[in-house]
């Protein structure tokens, strides 16, 4: 048995100087291939948007939503900043946050919305050009998913009393129905509604899912766009958003324009 000590001193030298080489050579190939996979971004998709039929820049608001699910535990305020959200990324709307509604609901005395004298005074608070309400009809936040939902867009018509109401010249409570002093006659309004059954077993629902959630997930997520299929909250967004589109369609057909269709999908890539 031989030590490399053994070895004459300049051939120990050459032995040493090729076995640091041959461990050099693996690092330097990986060295140079991580410039390539830095390089190699995922690619991003741009999500298709909703644009409004009006002329002008409107402002929207929404109310909790309620629950004829049959399913005890819904929350109504969450359903309904999924529309906030949703809305708020239509082009030509702006939507008020969700506080905002509460509070204005809280000082005029209202649990709910439960008719339409309501549903304009609680306009005329915020100051909006319209408000939307709901209802849950179906509800299952365990795999697979299902959402319902029947909502309606209330929007100020024209003649309709638009001044800001001092709740302090309210001589007669809005919570039960009653209009206001000095309100009868004022009552203008259009309306436009949409419902819809949203069921993760339904193969139109998840092609119609899958279109939504291109664009709005990460790519590098260990879940990506089956996440839209296992959360509930993601879930309801897509609902949120189909169902915002449906209100704009019928929004257009009222107004006797044609709907503009959101950009086309195009590839975003460095």
């Amino acid at each position: 048995m031989w030590f490399a000590t053994d070895i004459p001193t300049m051939a120990r030298h050459r032995l040493i100087a090729r076995s640091a080489a041959l461990i050099a050579i693996p690092a330097a190939l990986l060295m140079a291939a991580l410039p390539l996979v830095g390089c190699q971004t995922a690619k991003l998709t741009q999500p298709i948007f909703l644009k409004a039929p009006y002329l002008e820049e409107r402002v929207w608001a929404v109310a909790p939503f309620a629950n004829e699910s049959g399913v005890s535990g819904v929350d109504g305020s969450m359903i309904a900043d999924r529309f906030v959200s949703e809305i708020e990324q239509v082009d030509g709307l702006r939507c008020l946050p969700l506080n905002r509604t509460l509070a204005a609901m809280k000082s005029l005395g209202m649990t709910g919305i439960r008719d339409l004298q309501q549903a304009s005074t609680l306009m005329r608070t915020l100051q909006v050009d319209a408000l939307v309400m709901g209802t849950v009809t179906e509800w299952d936040p365990y795999k697979p998913l299902r959402f319902g939902a029947a909502i309606e867009v209330i929007s100020a018509g024209e003649g309709a009393d638009r001044k800001p109401i001092d709740l302090k010249e309210l001589t007669m409570p809005t919570a039960d129905g009653t209009a206001p002093a000095g309100g009868a006659g004022k009552l203008r309004a259009e309306i436009s509604q949409g419902s819809r059954l949203f069921d993760a077993r339904n193969h139109e629902t998840l092609e119609e899912l899958d279109r939504y959630a291109r664009g709005r997930f990460d790519p590098d997520s260990a879940l990506g766009a089956q996440a839209y299929e296992t959360r509930i909250d993601l879930f309801t967004r897509f609902g949120a958003y189909v169902l915002t589109r449906d209100l704009l369609e019928q929004e257009a057909a009222r107004l006797g324009v044609a709907l503009e269709a959101g950009k086309a999908e195009r590839v975003l890539e460095d």
